[in-house]
This record gives structure tokens, C-alpha cells and sequence, in this order.
């Protein structure tokens, strides 16, 4: 970084709130991210709107030397001018910001706190501090067997069976799975179930061998169902990317500043 963190704003008494001025919890999060020490009192208006970018520039952004930031920290009229400048050199769009342009305040302090966020993280990337974390969903399902009192049973049946046993910590979904397994094998099978003729299957190539024509007609039934399979995992994607870029504000040409 360029300067030192450090102080707060000279203003005279705070201006009191006004209708419409809470940040979203988004961005609140955001900033709750960033340790930012006072976010109860975070909005959009008055000296608690000023007291955030200050912080922002000089705990975690540092464009400027501390010595610049003079103009920064007095909060007076001339402070929107000042931050206009400021949020222009970071390149973040800042057309009409003034004290009562409530979403133009809300779309300066959201780039700059992506600013910042970016920042920490190239930061982190860089020292390698980063480490892959399991999903609190998928860790959470991990973690939970509720139907392992079943296993012991489970095991002989499938040994009567000859077929494989599972080990003691398998997941609920691996047990109902032998469950089906097992059901399929002692179930007795109805009059009117329709049996699955193979020699029937179009599988769209010649195959003169009545036996070989089987065995290819259960592997496009196999593929198909892989391919099933397939656009489940490529939706389950889609989904969490769509949670992910869901704030149409963040702007992705923002590049690494200070530091």
C-alpha cells in the first residue's frame, strides 16, 4: 500500500437518515467481510455514508498517500467533489454523485467495496493463503447417517446374495441403494410388468449378431442414462454461477489497485 490506515472524517454534528438509505444486505455482507467496525450504523446518508469510503481508502484500498487523503476525511461539501475524483481514478463510474443521489452513492460504495474485496483476494491468491473449502450444503449431507443402524442386516442379506458389503460409514444414499438392490432381488414380479426386450431397442446401427445387438442396446441405454446424469450436474453449475453473478453491479474489469 501506498499510505497508512488511520483516522476518521472533521465534520460538525451528523445530518440524521433519511427514507430509502439502508445498504442492502449484500453489500452489508460485504463489508461485514471486510471487518468493516461499524456496520450497524452503515447508510446511505450523512456522515455514516462518508465514515465507510474513508475506511474503505484508507484500511484497504490505499490509492492515495495518507497525506493525500486530507480531502477525504474533512466531510464538507467539497468531500463529493473530492470522492467523485477518487472514484474516477479507480475507474469506477461516478456521474452525479452528490448527497441526495442515493443510488449513485450506492453504486460508488458497492464498486468500491468490490474494489476491496478484489484487492484482499489477489493478495491472498498471491501468498497462497487460500485453501478449498467443502460446501456447508454438501459438508452438512456429508456428515449425516440416519439409516446406519440398518447396515449390520443390510450386510448379510447381501451376502446371502454374494454381493458386496458396505463399509460402516457409508452415506445414507449408498444404503437406500442397496436397500433398492436388495428389493429387486427377493420382490416378486407381477403378471402385468412389461419386460424390457433388447432385440427391440433401436440402437441405430446394423448388428446382424442377435446377442451382440443386446449388448449395444444396453450400453446406449447406459449412455442415456449418463447423459441424464450429465445435464443434472451441468444445471446443478448453472445454478450456483447464477448465485454467484446474481449482483448485476459488480463490474469484472475492475483490476488490483494499490498495494
Amino acid at each position: 500500500a501506498k499510505g497508512g490506515g488511520g483516522g476518521g472524517g472533521k465534520a460538525a454534528s451528523p445530518a440524521a437518515r433519511v427514507a430509502g438509505d439502508a445498504i442492502p444486505p449484500s453489500l452489508l455482507r460485504k463489508l461485514k467481510a471486510l471487518n468493516y467496525p461499524d456496520p450497524d450504523s452503515a447508510c446511505l446518508s450523512g456522515q455514516d455514508y462518508c465514515k465507510i469510503v474513508l475506511w474503505l481508502e484508507e484500511e484497504k484500498i490505499r490509492l492515495y498517500e495518507k497525506i493525500d487523503r486530507a480531502p477525504l476525511r474533512k466531510f464538507d461539501k467539497a468531500w463529493y467533489e473530492a470522492v467523485a475524483s477518487y472514484a474516477k481514478e479507480l475507474g469506477v463510474p461516478a456521474e452525479g454523485f452528490g448527497e441526495k443521489a442515493l443510488p449513485v452513492k450506492l453504486s460508488v460504495l458497492n464498486g468500491l467495496t468490490n474494489l476491496a474485496v478484489h484487492d484482499i483476494y489477489r493478495d491472498k491468491a498471491e501468498a497462497n493463503e487460500l485453501a478449498n473449502a467443502v460446501p456447508r450444503q454438501q459438508a452438512a449431507m456429508g456428515e449425516k447417517q440416519r439409516l446406519g443402524q440398518l447396515l449390520p442386516a443390510l450386510n448379510r442379506i447381501m451376502r446371502s446374495f454374494s454381493l458386496p458389503e458396505l463399509p460402516q460409514d457409508s452415506p445414507d444414499a449408498d444404503i437406500l441403494a442397496g436397500l433398492r438392490c436388495i428389493y429387486v432381488r427377493v420382490a416378486p414380479s407381477t403378471a402385468d410388468e412389461a419386460s424390457l426386450d433388447l432385440s427391440k431397442l433401436p440402437i441405430g446401427l446394423d448388428v446382424p449378431d442377435p446377442e451382440v445387438r443386446k449388448a449395444v442396446a444396453v450400453l446406449r441405454l447406459l449412455h442415456g442414462a449418463d447423459l441424464q446424469q450429465l445435464q443434472v450436474n451441468i444445471n446443478t453449475v448453472i445454478n450456483e454461477l447464477q448465485q454467484l453473478t446474481a449482483n448485476p453491479q459488480t463490474d469484472s474489469r475492475l483490476g488490483r489497485v494499490g498495494r
